[in-house]
């Protein structure tokens, strides 16, 4: 999960190098993504159970309301207001499981959204605020990918390898008149979908199984805490023009983040199970 995490912390640095509008950049990398996904699951084959039509339309919802977040405010903010996500994924099965959450799993929560407080604090995540509220949405949208992917009637590589369809079949509507011959967009959307979703799926698929979509959730805040490094570290490079600089209170927050994870992780991984 932790490498997944590490694939898809490059979406906002990739995406700005990109001058193509966010449903075109959608399309294209789902394409590659799928390919990817073909070669992995050596199959075109997908089962349309409820489950997996269900987490298809998250991760399909997720993916294009992040673009366009990331299109329309900085890229911290995008990434931080979509990992309201763990508080998303406490309320869907509280209220459509009854599950109610444990004491460790909120304490993680707080901690977690503390940290990501202290970043927009610093000014770090401040953007636009209709960028802003499609990330918050788009937090909604990740919850239910996490969610989905444990029902018993979903199948992990199915339902994400049926998500990118829909956005391939979505977004090359609008590549077709959009899309130009610029070379060096086209090798950064070919990286977006092989490495940033394509090989970053793969790993969420193996790891999905294996831990509660509420810690994996928690440890895909790896993300948020690289996204703007690679920003920053662009511009600092002389390739963006942008001033996404952390400071203190980032720095605080981003530690913060990584030892509720840590905690809630090792918490989880001792606590009797149901």
């Amino acid at each position: 999960m932790a490498a997944a995490s590490v694939c898809w912390s490059f979406g906002g640095v990739f995406i700005k190098f990109i001058p193509w509008g966010a449903m075109s950049i959608v399309g294209l990398r789902a394409v590659f993504a799928a390919l990817v996904f073909v070669v992995f699951r050596k199959s075109f084959r997908v089962n349309l159970t409820l489950g997996n039509i269900i987490t298809a339309l998250c991760l399909s919802a997720t993916t294009l309301l992040y673009v366009f977040a990331n299109k329309m405010t900085t890229a911290a903010a995008a990434i931080l207001l979509q990992f309201t996500a763990p508080v998303f994924i406490v309320l869907i099965y509280l209220v459509f499981y009854r599950k109610k959450p444990s004491l460790g799993s909120v304490l993680a929560i707080l901690l977690t959204l503390a940290g990501m407080w202290l970043f927009l604090m610093d000014g770090f995540g401040a953007g636009g605020f209709v960028g802003n509220v499609l990330a918050i949405i788009s937090g909604l949208t990740m919850a239910g990918v996490y969610v989905g992917n444990k029902r018993a009637d979903t199948n992990p590589q199915d339902a994400l390898f049926l998500g990118f369809l829909i956005n391939s079949f979505i977004g090359l509507i609008f590549a077709v008149t959009e899309v130009t011959a610029d070379f060096s967009s086209w090798i950064i959307v070919i990286l977006l979908g092989v490495v940033q979703v394509g090989l970053a799926y793969v790993f969420f698929s193996k790891a999905i199984k294996s831990v509660s979509a509420l810690l994996a959730c928690l440890i895909s805040t790896v993300e948020p805490l690289l996204n703007p490094l690679w920003v920053m570290l662009a511009g600092f490079a002389g390739l963006l023009d942008v001033t996404e600089i952390p400071g203190l209170f980032a720095l605080v927050g981003g530690a913060i983040i990584i030892c509720s994870v840590v905690g809630y992780s090792i918490w989880e991984d001792k606590a009797p199970r149901d």
